[in-house]
């Protein structure tokens, strides 16, 4: 019996230790919680405007239920069929061209083997990201204005200057919509894939050349498999993303918040969906679009994973 009391009394004190130990965990993730709670579960409740026909001095709780109406706009309008090509064509150029191009870069990182250099090409690499779009948009604006850096030198070779930011120009657009997000975003990525880069095992290197491999084959047979599961990852996100754009991007740097000359070659669902919401305030169909867009979204990350996991298990994401 007292053998059985002591066994007892050790699994209470065992239980109660666990569960003061929650309760500190529980302490700690409290502010995560509550930040989710209050800036991703309660916002779901707005919801609801994509079903109303929203008004504010109602709110969404006395707005007229209207059902899948907004969402029947959606599919009844030509200009966001037009919206959708441009979202998804400047998406899959972006990834196309930027996921070898980050590869590369990354690589070449790599292959450095002086460490000042390498650290030197990661700050040069990773600074424009820290650029807000708007501050961009005026560096642009200083390369591609009237008075800027091409049209300067166009002059001075007495070559006619070039109104980028005109309608008649608008199929160049996507080329420097594309050079735009590499220049800003790409550093990001390569810090990605040179820290995956950087956690191959040093003696696979060294077994190579023993066996006789040069620089150029260290690379191609060791370092790029390396990068397959992060570029899995990667393009998975990408394609989770085809809906959706970066909003500065489309919007300060083709002019499209003032001038809006662009706006048939640079719209895209997340600019479009800003002016139907807020400058013509139809939060309903608004709602009722960026609903679709990210149920889509989901849909083709899920798909793309799918994918990825029939063709390599290990790269899936999920």
């Amino acid at each position: 019996m007292p053998k059985d009391k002591a066994e007892k009394r050790e699994r209470k004190k065992k239980f109660n230790l666990y569960r003061k130990d929650d309760v500190s965990y529980l302490a700690m993730s409290f502010p995560v919680i509550l930040k989710t709670l209050v800036f991703s579960i309660l916002p779901l409740l707005w919801l609801l405007m994509a079903f109303e026909s929203y008004k504010g001095f109602l709110g969404i709780f006395g707005s007229k239920w209207v059902g899948f109406e907004n969402f029947a706009y959606f599919f009844r309008s030509k200009v966001i069929w037009h919206v959708i090509w441009n979202t998804i064509s400047l998406n899959l150029l972006f990834i196309a061209v930027g996921t070898p191009l980050t590869a590369v870069m990354a690589l070449f990182m790599f292959e450095l083997k002086n460490r000042f250099a390498t650290k030197l090409f990661q700050t040069i690499y990773f600074i424009p990201y820290l650029i807000s779009w708007t501050v961009a948009s005026y560096c642009i604006e200083g390369v591609l204005g009237t008075n800027g850096l091409i049209n300067t030198m166009f002059r001075g070779m007495h070559i006619p200057a070039v109104d980028f930011y005109n309608t008649a120009n608008g199929k160049m657009w996507p080329w420097i919509l594309l050079l735009c997000n590499i220049w800003k975003g790409q550093g990001y990525s390569v810090i990605m894939y040179y820290a995956s880069l950087s956690g191959i095992d040093t003696v696979l290197f060294e077994a190579a050349e023993l066996d006789g491999a040069n620089r150029f084959q260290k690379m191609w047979h060791i370092s790029v498999p390396h990068l397959r599961k992060i570029m899995a990852i990667l393009l998975i996100m990408s394609m989770g993303g085809i809906f959706r754009s970066d909003f500065g991007l489309f919007w300060f740097i083709p002019k499209n918040d003032s001038a809006r000359a662009l706006l048939d070659t640079t719209e895209v669902l997340d600019t479009y969906i800003y002016q139907l919401a807020i400058r013509e305030t139809d939060y309903s169909s608004g709602t009722a679009i960026g609903l679709v867009q990210s149920i889509v979204g989901t849909v083709v990350l899920l798909g793309a994973n799918f994918v990825v996991k029939k063709l390599d298990k290990d790269a899936a994401f999920i």
